[in-house]
């Protein structure tokens, strides 16, 4: 059983990057991106147009991540250009029609066929009191938590952090105080547009890498989110890792495997029943 758990690491890692960089544009921008699993899809499969091209495949995963960024920074543009005043159910409606825009550009570039993407670090582990270890298993882990750390660090204790709380409570008042609002807004995307496409590079070598199943990642993203309801980039962190070993432990008993896809919709109805209690309670009063 301690297998099957510890094998949900690689894809809580994922969901925890895509959940870490949704929540980190509702909380500055703004914005619940719909795009985010389609950003970060189109990234790693530029990645893997480069592995087919005979680069190595580390080269090759950063370039794909480079490319989710840039495919953030088109995303970000457009929201900057014609909707920084817009409402949250605005800019979010305008997330969905791009996620659909990049998913017809994505079956137009690379096919609906599904490929064999290769592991970052194959035959490479690490034994850790007699459990082996992958290294992209290690890697992943590192890598979601530093940038989680750094994250939240920079917005408690750098001057961008002051100016992204300032350009998430009142972008107004921020650009009238200075803040290059429009150049903030383009690199938050970019970031999150980076941290798509390395999520999305970690989990395809375990799942069918066809670009449309791999956009639906954005259910269990949008799930490890709501554990931070879309506020806490740590408890977004902890929320993709649960849900990765969940969905990994389901697998062990024969009852739920069928149903394990099914398990971020369970989770996502029973975190919003929870954040609602308040309100249920008091109507019952």
């Amino acid at each position: 059983m301690l297998s099957y758990l510890l094998s949900g690491l690689i894809p809580g890692c994922a969901y925890a990057l895509l959940a870490i960089g949704i929540t980190l544009t509702y909380k500055t921008l703004g914005v619940l991106n719909f795009a985010q699993t389609a950003i970060g899809v189109f990234g790693a499969y530029i990645g893997l147009e480069m592995v087919s091209a005979g680069i190595p495949q580390p080269w090759a995963a950063l370039i794909g991540i480079l490319a989710g960024a840039a495919v953030g920074v088109l995303v970000g543009a457009i929201m900057v250009a014609w909707f920084t005043g817009s409402d949250v159910q605005t800019k979010s409606s305008v997330t969905i029609v791009l996620m659909l825009g990049i998913f017809a550009a994505g079956a137009r570039l690379f096919g609906d066929d599904p490929r064999a993407a290769p592991r970052l670090f194959p035959n490479a582990s690490i034994e850790v009191a007699g459990i082996y270890f992958s290294m992209t298993t290690i890697i992943g882990l590192l890598l979601a938590a530093v940038i989680s750390v750094a994250l939240q660090v920079a917005q408690k204790k750098t001057r961008v952090g002051v100016m992204m709380s300032a350009l998430a409570e009142r972008p107004g008042t921020a650009q009238l105080l200075g803040v290059r609002v429009g150049m903030l807004s383009m690199t938050i995307w970019a970031l999150t547009g980076a941290l798509a496409a390395l999520g999305i590079t970690l989990i395809m070598p375990t799942r069918p890498s066809n670009f449309l199943v791999l956009s639906l990642l954005l259910l269990p993203a949008i799930a490890a989110s709501l554990f931070g309801v879309f506020r806490s980039i740590y408890l977004a962190l902890i929320g993709g890792l649960v849900l990765g070993m969940i969905e990994a432990l389901a697998t062990y008993f024969e009852t739920l495997a069928p149903y394990r896809q099914a398990l971020p919709f369970l989770v996502v109805l029973a975190t919003l029943i929870w954040s609602q209690r308040k309100e249920v309670w008091d109507a019952a009063r």
